[in-house]
């Protein structure tokens, strides 16, 4: 129950942490994109105060109605009421029709008038003069020639007013016969929305509106990518929307971009078809500034700095990471490159890689016809074919520079070798000279595992000697001294009797000894007859167990085993076997602790069954797990246990004879000893 509510727990606590980490991702992507907002709305809303200080809109009515645009603008107001007044129709533009922001008032020698305003009056007609921004009255004689008179005096063009209004013409002045033109500028001249207030916006505001506009934009962009840059990149890591664009495919961030201006491109033919055709409706729209401005501005500039933000924290992401993984593998081309020349080059260095170990007559034919193919290619080509000989002469000459160097250091080394140096290490990729580095690296490396093993060799026969000589001189030795005792015919019975079951005992183990060598020599050489038959390894073990029953009570340990019901059929020597299960208890007896526990697990899959044997030892094991396997070892360096010390090592020759395995390890005081045999599916 208490491991139910743990496992529950974790749980828990996993879908705790995988929640946090989700509102993270999301409340740090909000806030980042609610701080560019309002960083966008202040830029927006720092348009029109900036623009109105800069730009106040007095100047702006001042210098349109001074401009060129103005003049054209009225002379085609006034060849327009001149022809509506006449009655004429070879002339006609709709943008004049209904003009509100110019007053005018037109009259003819009959007596016919015209005029926009409803109060004609002279005393009116003063006090709309007086209260003007501009006002103009044209009169003309019989012949048409004008007499003009302006509020701007010598600041209004008259006579590019008159080639306007006649283009260059003076023989049209004529159909302006004793007209009389007043026009008046109101003071509210900005407000209405006519051919004469767009003409203002679009062409004298306009260039300033827009330059103002780039300039906020560009200081604006630069605040924040100075702060973009400013931030530390680990922190920018950290908030989703930036890992999310790191991660995009390059590709889809030029996608993304392309479909911003796209956007853009909507809105702007959005608002061009949204007002009249009195002119630039973009002009018009950044002029009023009104609702719909700040809406659209707000919404463009915010997406636009999102998207400078996270291209410029993009780019601390390829300075941390490379620009290999952060911008040639973050691109689905930069990766089909990659791919491509990684495809090209293999080829070519298969091509041009040549193994001495092999037959190479295709090789070379294949290598001549491309060489040969190259070069009447390249002589065909005129000058730039000169060029790309003299740049292929230059990699054929680097080519085999680097082969010659390669050769060089090769013969430098082998010079070593003969020399009786055998410590060389060569750098093997050498292209067609690898094998060849190869060979001498193998050298090196094949003598010093020679002479490893010869020195092995070597302390190996030397403890063997030592081993053997000590294991059978001690009860030869034993052996020897009782003897001369009994020579000693003095001695009274009891005493011989004595020294003769010692000699018995001594004679005893001597024989043990050789009998374990010769054993161990055949067990060793394969020179044992195996009679094998299918058996219940398993109750073979306990059987082992059993005999080995007094030996196991007479010890202070605690035997744990974890055995399977079940029968286990191995094909197996059962005498050879109960060697080895005996050979291995009864060197835990000998071995282990005192009082410590001992732990037997056997384990089977479908294919062999293993025998996992784990105690404390109760002396130092340092030695490496291979050492104990060796004739004559044993756990205690003084050897002062009885045994051979051939145990261990006619066990693992006896299992490796039935197609099993012996496996040691050591881990501090821990041994452990693996046996494993193949299962047979044979009843």
């Amino acid at each position: 129950m208490l491991a139910i509510n743990s496992n529950n727990q974790d749980d828990n606590n996993e879908n705790f942490h995988e929640k946090k980490e989700k509102r993270s991702f999301f409340a740090s992507s909000l806030v980042t994109v609610l701080i560019i907002f309002i960083f966008a709305i202040a830029s927006v809303a720092s348009y029109v105060p900036i623009r109105n200080s800069y730009f106040p809109v007095e100047d702006n009515v001042k210098n349109y109605i001074e401009s060129s645009d103005f003049i054209y603008n009225l002379t085609r107001l006034t060849r327009s009421l001149q022809q509506a007044i006449n009655e004429s129709s070879d002339w006609y533009e709709e943008r004049y029709v209904d003009v509100k922001s110019v007053k005018y008032n037109v009259k003819t020698g009959e007596e016919k008038s015209l005029s926009n305003m409803a109060d004609i009056s002279e005393d009116q007609i003063k006090k709309e003069i007086k209260d003007s921004l501009f006002y103009m009255k044209a009169t003309f004689d019989e012949n048409g020639n004008p007499e003009i008179e302006t509020s701007l005096g010598n600041k209004f063009d008259k006579g590019n007013f008159i080639n306007n209004l006649t283009y260059s013409n003076n023989e049209r002045l004529k159909e302006y016969s004793n007209l009389e033109v007043v026009y008046i500028i109101p003071q509210d001249f900005e407000a209405y929305d006519d051919i004469f207030t767009a003409s203002m916006k679009d062409d004298i505001t306009f260039p300033d509106y827009a330059m103002l506009i780039l300039i906020i934009g560009s200081l604006s962009i630069l605040i924040l990518i100075i702060a973009a840059f400013a931030i530390p990149y680990s922190k920018q890591n950290e908030i989703g929307i930036c890992r999310g664009f790191n991660k995009m495919f390059l590709e889809l961030k030029f996608f993304v971009w392309i479909g911003f201006i796209g956007l853009c491109a909507i809105v702007a033919g959005i608002i061009g078809n949204s007002y009249t055709y009195y002119g630039n409706e973009i002009g018009r729209f950044i002029y009023d500034a009104g609702p719909e401005f700040y809406l659209v501005g707000i919404i463009l500039t915010t997406i636009l700095y999102l998207l400078i933000y996270l291209s410029t924290v993009y780019l601390k992401y390829i300075y941390h990471n490379g620009l290999k993984n952060g911008l040639i593998d973050n691109s689905l081309f930069g990766k089909i490159f990659l791919i491509c020349v990684r495809k090209i080059r293999d080829t070519i260095k298969r091509l041009i890689q040549i193994d001495l170990r092999e037959d190479n007559y295709r090789k070379l034919i294949a290598i001549s016809g491309i060489n040969l193919l190259a070069i009447l290619i390249l002589g065909s080509g005129g000058f730039l074919g000169f060029i790309l000989a003299a740049g292929y002469s230059l990699f054929i000459f680097k080519y085999l520079l680097k082969i010659f160097d390669k050769a060089k250091e090769l013969n430098d080394a082998s010079s070593q070798v003969a020399e009786g140096n055998f410590d060389i290490n060569i750098d093997e990729d050498m292209g067609i000279l690898s094998p060849m580095a190869k060979n001498l690296n193998n050298i090196n490396k094949g003598f010093s595992l020679a002479v490893d093993r010869e020195i092995k060799s070597q302390r190996m026969k030397a403890e063997l000697i030592s081993n053997v000589s000590h294991d059978l001189k001690t009860p030869l030795t034993s052996i020897i001294t009782y003897v001369d005792l009994l020579k000693n015919e003095d001695l009274d019975l009891k005493t011989k009797k004595e020294y003769i079951e010692i000699l018995d005992k001594k004679s005893q183990r001597l024989k043990v000894l050789i009998e374990d060598l010769f054993e161990a020599s055949k067990a060793s050489s394969g020179n044992v007859d195996l009679n094998l038959e299918n058996i219940d390894i398993v109750a073979l073990f306990k059987q082992t167990m059993g005999e080995l029953e007094e030996k196991i009570n007479d010890s202070t340990l605690q035997f744990k085993i974890n055995a399977p019901e079940n029968k286990v059929l191995c094909s197996l020597d059962g005498r050879r076997t109960y060697r080895v299960f005996e050979n291995i208890m009864t060197n835990i007896l000998k071995y282990a602790m005192e009082n410590s526990r001992v732990y037997i697990d056997i384990t089977e899959n479908p294919h062999e069954v293993s025998f996992i044997f784990k105690n404390i030892s109760a002396y130092e094991m340092n030695f490496e797990a291979s050492e104990i396997m060796e004739r004559f070892t044993r756990g205690d360096e003084s050897r002062s246990t009885e045994g051979s010390g051939l145990g261990l090592s006619i066990a693992k020759s006896l299992i490796e004879l039935q197609n099993g395995r012996l496996e040691i390890s050591i881990d501090g005081d821990l041994f452990k000893l693996i046996v494993t045999f193949p299962k047979t599916n044979k009843e």
